[in-house]
């Protein structure tokens, strides 16, 4: 009952409704202000999160052929170059404060039964229509006889600038690849020989013959053969599930041309000056590339070579390109946004520190194997040195039983397929670190039981980035100065970094202009708050002594009095608060909302000028000022200070007499 009383006051007094709009315009001003700092913060953080700065690291040095530091203009010295260094210490650039995280990415060679390791390309007819075709990537052996009643010669022929092809039946028996139909018909043109070459096999091929004759090959009917071939194609997968060889209108497919291995590379080294394919390499004593099946058995070593070889070249067909990274980000083509994600998901933070068997594929193998995400991989690894798309050295990661056995096994789920489009910028001289090769497969590297060591690593442009905080480009420069990094010493390499801002800088000045606007009319917000909250517990409790002083006299208790104020300052409270939430929520959606799509369109101006907006394109949904529920209803509680501060009046008054409440003149 003693609560109605002051309830029936509050509502006769006029002095109520100038209460509750002062109550509501410093809730309405507070709320707007929280959310705009809640947001510009939130903003600041996003924007953080969302962009990155990659320096891609060139190693540079006065070179000779294989890349190995010696004397400017020695007989041995080719120029000042970029070049893949094995081994070289990071640790100088890694330590810099400036640095958030760092990848060196390790390469494997996985094999993976019964998916073999083919290149799609597809062949385009003048009519549009697209045939399916695959390439293989490495070498195959088969076991065959030839179709003939007579012996048969194929002679030897060579010249580049008129190729001259001639065929020949033959039945395939057996092949190493185990996924091959070969054709009836096979052409050949120079065997695959140089001149140089042939001439250096006269003794085994007189031994193959036969007979004298060094300038053929002479194949006798029921006499089995085993040939080392050179990766050829084109192929088309058949009802079966093998791979058939493509032929030509008359019905002859190509091509039979002899070759080493790949295993039996020697002393294989990475040229700079042009040479062949940007690689060297000596082949050992190995066995001419053509043999009759009975002196392979009949000889141990020779046996033994083969069925090695044999062996070798089976896992080598089923052979994929793997990539273990600390983080697939680090990449500069998916840091660019020239490769990204069409299906699925990236590797997450806490997979790459646990070690967890996921993967990421291609766009191309996935349509190739017929892959999809939530498949399972089972992956035996070996190391290999291949860069990933560099053009000096093998595109493929080669297994040797005896040079590169097997070093982890596991079955890797697939969580991701990527797609790469049209590059976008370079280094200074490797632009093909910003490519990232159809075919590999990228997997966390604590995946691996065993990763290698930071020594027998390829340090270069495509295996070798790191992330460094946003903003502090010109602090790492300086890191790397005052470390001796970028010195260039003599008889050092010289690193030399090309930095990859996807844009934050650019958002950056935007979001802290807004931030320190926000900070303002937080500070305006926060001292109005103040100031009404003082003066309206003032005046209302100066309104209510006189209630007070009577209810007392009337019989009512201190307690009864100062709970029943409370009351009607709590009602007060809540509607002007309520009220001051709904206008602030509105106004802090309408404002913010207004003055961020301007800066989004400054920001995009700006970055379209020297940036990639791909990091701004998939956040901004996010990157904006929207009204937070959470913190509205935060801003309204600080309105509790209304009824706090009456309460601080209210006590030392409640302890006085009633009398001394009431005006003194009545």
């Amino acid at each position: 009952m003693h609560r109605k009383i002051f309830i029936d006051q509050l509502k006769r007094s006029k002095k109520t409704v100038v209460y509750f709009w002062l109550l509501l315009i410093a809730a309405t001003f507070f709320v707007t202000s929280m959310n705009l700092y809640y947001n510009s913060t939130s903003n600041l953080q996003l924007s953080e999160n969302t962009f990155s700065t990659l320096a891609v690291t060139e190693l540079y040095g006065e070179v000779d052929r294989y890349g190995e530091l010696v004397e400017r203009n020695s007989e041995e010295h080719i120029g000042y170059q970029p070049v893949g260094v094995r081994g070289y210490d990071i640790s100088k650039i890694i330590d810099s404060e400036a640095v958030r995280s760092y990848d060196l990415r390790t390469q494997y060679g996985a094999y993976i039964e019964e998916c073999p390791a083919m290149l799609y390309l597809p062949q385009v007819l003048s009519d549009g229509t697209e045939i399916p075709e695959w390439t293989m990537r490495s070498n195959n052996v088969i076991r065959f006889r030839i179709q003939a009643k007579e012996p048969l010669e194929l002679k030897y022929h060579y010249d580049p600038n008129s190729l001259k092809t001639y065929h020949f039946g033959l039945n395939v028996l057996d092949e190493a690849g185990g996924c091959f139909d070969y054709p009836e018909k096979m052409l050949y043109s120079d065997l695959g020989f140089k001149p140089e070459e042939w001439e250096a096999h006269a003794q085994d091929i007189k031994a193959f013959n036969q007979t004298e004759d060094t300038d053929r090959l002479i194949l006798y009917p029921d006499v089995e053969y085993v040939a080392i071939l050179r990766r050829h194609g084109s192929w088309l997968w058949n009802e079966e599930g093998t791979l058939k060889y493509t032929t030509t209108s008359d019905g002859i497919s190509t091509n039979f041309d002899l070759a080493v291995p790949l295993q039996d590379y020697q002393n294989l080294r990475l040229t700079y000056d042009g040479g062949r394919e940007g690689l060297e390499y000596e082949v050992g004593d190995t066995p001419f590339p053509i043999q009759r099946w009975e002196d392979v058995q009949n000889d141990p070593k020779l046996k033994a070579y083969f069925e090695d070889l044999w062996q070798d070249i089976h896992v080598q067909q089923y052979t994929h390109n793997v990539v273990a990274t600390n983080d697939v980000t680090s990449i500069p083509a998916f840091h660019l946004g020239n490769t990204a994600l069409c299906e699925g998901r990236l590797i997450t933070e806490e997979e790459y520190e646990s070690g967890a068997k996921v993967c990421l594929i291609s766009k191309d193998v996935a349509e190739s194997q017929q892959w999809k995400i939530g498949d399972k991989l089972n992956m035996k690894l070996f190391e290999s040195d291949y860069i990933p798309n560099a053009p000096f050295v093998p595109d493929e990661a080669i297994y040797d039983a005896e040079k590169t056995p097997f070093v982890d096994e596991g079955e890797y789920e697939i969580v991701g397929i990527y797609e790469s489009y049209p590059s976008a910028g370079n280094t200074e001289l490797a632009p093909d670190t910003l490519e990232v090769p159809s075919f590999a497969i990228f997997v966390p590297t604590n995946s691996i039981a065993k990763p290698r060591e930071q020594k027998d690593v390829m340090v270069h442009g495509s295996t070798f980035s790191v992330k460094i905080k946003n903003g502090s480009v010109e602090e790492f420069v300086q890191d790397m100065e005052a470390n001796g990094v970028t010195t260039g010493g003599k008889g050092e390499y010289t690193p030399k970094f090309t930095f990859y801002d996807q844009g934050y800088s650019a958002v950056k000045s935007s979001l802290l202009s807004m931030n320190n606007t926000a900070k303002l009319l937080l500070l305006l917000s926060s001292i109005l708050l103040l100031i009404i909250c003082v003066l309206v517990a003032y005046f209302f409790w100066q309104n209510q002594r006189q209630t007070v002083g009577i209810f007392r006299l009337l019989g009512g208790t201190k307690k009864q009095a100062v709970s029943a104020v409370l009351l009607c300052a709590m009602v007060l409270t809540i509607l002007g608060s309520a009220a001051g939430g709904i206008g602030g929520y509105g106004l802090a959606y309408i404002v913010g909302h207004g003055i961020m799509q301007e800066n989004i369109e400054e920001i995009e101006m700006d970055m379209s000028q020297d940036n990639d907006i791909s990091a701004l394109t998939e956040q901004q949904s996010n990157i904006r000022i929207k009204a937070d529920l959470p913190v509205t209803l935060q801003a309204c509680g600080a309105v509790l200070l209304f009824p706090a501060f009456l309460l601080g009046f209210a006590v030392p008054d409640i302890k006085r007499e009633p009398r001394e409440l009431l005006p003194k003149n009545k």
